[in-house]
């Protein structure tokens, strides 16, 4: 076939050039725009206010934390909105102070018996005794699960003899429900929202020990790599009480 049947028209070097221009030219607004659909699309809400630490706590700011909660998207559908409504409005109430007794985490098929640990006379945190590794320890000196405030629990990741009560805590994921039985015989229903990993050296202990009007739990344990007879990170799941049993 003659080629003249296909391009008709001899086009002008200038012509070619000129429509190469204005080509550009568009391919470069496509690009910016998209651009900027995308930043509007992923953009990271503002960080809330830092909360006051526990008595005796110094603050550190976490890094390398690795947050595992699903993404959520920029536009809320209505029928999300509505949930999260009907969520605030049959929200639990708060319990008065009482001893945790036992955690319950089924998602990870864990349950487990709760000592109570304080402070060391350096002001740091006691360790649960490693011939106690299989139970849990609640920081009796901070609120108890189901109270007002930040209740934190502990818990070895392993013993030198064999895997410890929260061998299995970075398994848990967002939405999981973590129940702790109390002395009084109420039990105080959490649901996790998130799991992360921070460096010992940068402990989040602003929000580990935030002074908060609602209830909610910080499970801790140990993470990372074992380097020179220690771990070198925390795996903290942060969790808020849904129900009450």
């Amino acid at each position: 076939m003659d080629a003249r049947q296909i391009f008709p028209q001899r086009v002008s070097r200038a012509r070619v050039r000129r429509n190469r221009r204005i080509a550009w030219g568009v391919t470069v607004m496509v690009a910016v725009w998209g651009i900027g659909q995308i930043r509007s699309a992923t953009a990271v809400p503002p960080a809330p206010p830092a909360l006051p630490a526990a008595p005796g706590a110094v603050p550190e700011k976490p890094v390398a934390a690795r947050e595992v909660a699903p993404e959520v998207a920029p536009e809320v559908a209505p029928e999300v909105r509505r949930a999260l409504a009907r969520q605030a409005v049959h929200r639990a109430p708060v319990l008065s102070r009482a001893t945790p007794t036992k955690i319950v985490i089924p998602s990870i098929n864990l349950r487990a018996g709760m000592d109570q640990v304080a402070l060391l006379p350096d002001g740091t945190i006691e360790t649960p005794p490693y011939e106690r590794a299989h139970r849990a320890a609640w920081y009796r000196l901070g609120p108890s699960p189901g109270e007002p405030g930040s209740a934190v629990v502990l818990g070895h990741v392993d013993s030198k003899e064999a895997v410890a009560v929260f061998w299995y805590l970075a398994q848990i994921r967002p939405g999981d429900p973590i129940e702790v039985t109390r002395e009084d015989g109420r039990t105080a229903v959490f649901t996790a929202s998130t799991v992360e990993q921070f460096a010992k050296t940068s402990f989040p202990t602003e929000r580990v020990y935030a002074d908060v009007d609602v209830p909610v739990l910080r499970l801790v344990t140990c993470g990372g790599r074992y380097e020179h007879g220690r771990y070198t990170d925390n795996v903290i799941v942060f969790a808020s009480m849904t129900e009450i049993r």
